[in-house]
């Protein structure tokens, strides 16, 4: 008599079990993807090693995204998304003070453990590879408006000037730039950026 009463414990066990390991293993799956695509690039990371550094099989990470395609655009592309309304958000406030204020949030993108791989993982990604960069250009093409005039043309302007400082401090690791404290690079930057906001408000 026990014997089959344990058996029964241990299935249900098993079965309860399944759908918790999946969400956790999609979770792993992506914070590898973000990492690797981080440190590598989008050419040199692989599915293999992606799914290694999850613990988990190659197959399933395929079952999960379709390709490498797939996983980059899960695991990095909609950051872009988060770039632009986190910049949005700053211009949208007081004129005073913004210059500062849009600096800091940029830097901070960067620097946030949530944001700050994905960050990396997306500009590592779409500066070094083509393919990447093509599938980045397909995501925006049409969803975005004219960028020649008005608010979103001053925050294009602002952010791409700060990201040659970014990619010098956080992606080469510039001994000059990775040393400054935040507030030192806010307070370097930002008269650079604060003609590019004048008249986004």
């Amino acid at each position: 008599m026990p014997v089959p009463i344990r058996r029964g414990r241990a299935k249900v066990r098993a079965k309860t079990g399944r759908r918790p390991g999946r969400e956790s293993s999609r979770g792993a799956v992506l914070e590898s993807a973000r990492s690797r695509f981080a440190r590598y690039g989008y050419d040199a990371t692989t599915i293999r090693s992606v799914a290694a550094d999850a613990g988990v099989d190659p197959a399933l990470v395929m079952q999960f995204y379709g390709s490498k395609e797939g996983l980059f655009a899960a695991a990095v592309l909609d950051i872009q998304k988060t770039i632009y309304e986190r910049m949005l958000a700053v211009v949208a406030g007081p004129r005073s003070g913004m210059d500062e204020r849009f600096t800091r949030a940029y830097f901070e993108l960067w620097e946030d453990p949530g944001t700050g791989p994905r960050v990396q993982s997306f500009f590592r990604a779409v500066i070094g590879s083509p393919l990447a960069t093509a599938m980045y250009r397909a995501k925006i093409r049409g969803t975005k408006p004219d960028v020649r005039t008005g608010r979103l043309l001053r925050i294009v302007l602002a952010s791409t000037h700060l990201l040659g400082t970014a990619i010098g401090r956080y992606i080469l690791e510039v001994p000059a730039l990775a040393t400054l404290s935040i507030d030192e690079l806010v307070h370097l930057c930002a008269p650079a950026v604060s003609g590019h906001l004048r008249g986004a408000e």
